[in-house]
């Protein structure tokens, strides 16, 4: 039996990088390896699995996350060095371990956002900007050496991809493998809108973020709003410390637009919209983009976002400036207008691009590279994977 051992923060499905590790897990699990676990949190369903054993690694109540990771690291890396358990790969995520792992899967690049215009540590000012300066630079730097170690980086995007080239990763070892969805959890509605406070409305779309950020980009939703009249905007993520209901009254635009907090029952929003409208300045991913298509949802977005590239042409829009609200109210109107035959066509289209990335084809191919790593043709592994086969090509 193969024995790996993944690394990673958290495992269970409420997390983005965590869900990913729980589906790459559970596909290993099912292919016959044995896995070892090391993560402050895993899923008890996971924890429970035969031939799958937890080593917790305790970072509660550090008084930073930039400790927490670095108390993560250390302590990760000696248990790595002390075990007597020999592992015929290592998989991490990023910055996570002082220990070299084999597979590294970069889900953000800190010396991208480091440098990208939208960086809000531009804006922001005293203690809060030198903290988020100082865990931007420490983690571009470590990083960067975590991913020159490996013999292969996985991106989950062909944007990140182009920033690991940027911080001086060999291209010749980086495999893009897309972040899958649940097409079972999200799946398109059946009926009309299924929560009954929406159903009154004709037009809505969804938002969902953090609103503690602008890097998110809600402001640009609401100024298309001004302009796309007819449109309802549900918008979901946590409201502490949040500019935008100020903001939203200050645009007289509270009748129109709803928060809805943080939600877990996020499939239940987007069986009651019409549109996800989502021009975010930075995403590596964006899991939002996924769930949405997965639900026969058309997508608003940008090219920032790294889930762009999922998007057919006839099934959403893709912004070259994320901060371009007239070109959004163009595309909410236009969809107002659009006839039910054409929105069937572009809900059609927006679940097929989900298809070819579910969790079961995603995870299949962690599973390959897996295998390939533990074969004799390692150096090979590269081969085995192509963008076409995640686009229906």
């Amino acid at each position: 039996m193969k024995n790996v051992c993944i690394i990673t923060h958290k495992l269970k499905k409420g997390d983005g990088q965590g869900r990913v590790n729980y589906e790459i897990l559970l596909a290993a699990h099912s292919a016959g390896y044995a896995i070892t676990l090391l993560a402050s949190e895993c899923a008890p369903e996971i924890a429970s699995l035969e031939g799958v054993t937890w080593i917790p690694v305790p970072v509660s109540g550090w008084p930073t996350q930039l400790l927490r990771n670095q108390l993560f690291a250390l302590r990760s890396w000696w248990w790595l060095k002390r075990t007597s358990l020999v592992f015929d790969l290592v998989h991490a995520n990023g910055f996570i371990t002082w220990y070299p792992a084999e597979i590294n899967s970069a889900h953000f690049v800190h010396g991208a956002w480091q440098d990208s215009p939208y960086n809000e540590t531009r804006t922001e000012k005293g203690l809060k900007k030198a903290y988020h300066q100082v865990f931007t630079w420490i983690n571009a730097v470590l990083e960067r050496r975590s991913y020159r170690q490996a013999r292969w980086v996985t991106a989950v995007s062909p944007n990140v991809a182009e920033e690991l080239i940027g911080i001086g990763v060999d291209p010749k070892k980086i495999i893009i493998l897309p972040n899958g969805v649940d097409v079972l959890e999200y799946c398109p509605r059946t009926a009309g809108r299924e929560l009954s406070e929406f159903r009154k409305m004709n037009d809505v779309a969804l938002f969902a973020g953090d609103l503690r950020s602008s890097r998110k980009n809600l402001e640009t939703v609401l100024r298309a709003l001004t302009v796309a009249r007819s449109w309802h905007l549900i918008v979901l993520g946590y409201l502490e410390h949040s500019p935008y209901p100020d903001m939203v009254r200050d645009m007289d635009l509270a009748d129109r637009v709803h928060f809805m907090g943080y939600r877990e029952d996020v499939t239940a929003f987007l069986h009651s919209v019409d549109l996800l409208v989502f021009p975010s300045r930075y995403d590596p991913w964006a899991m939002i983009v996924s769930e949405s298509l997965a639900c026969a949802v058309p997508v608003i977005t940008a090219r920032t976002v790294g889930a762009s590239f999922q998007i057919p042409a006839n099934g959403g829009w893709i912004l070259d400036d994320p901060d371009d609200y007239q070109s959004i109210a163009e595309f909410m109107q236009d969809y107002a207008q659009m006839s039910l035959s054409k929105r069937k066509e572009m809900a059609t289209a927006a679940r097929d691009s989900a298809m070819n990335l579910s969790w079961e084809i995603v995870s299949k191919k962690y599973v390959e590279l897996y295998d390939c790593m533990s074969s004799n043709e390692s150096d090979n592994c590269c081969h085995y994977f192509n963008m076409n086969s995640f686009l229906g090509h």
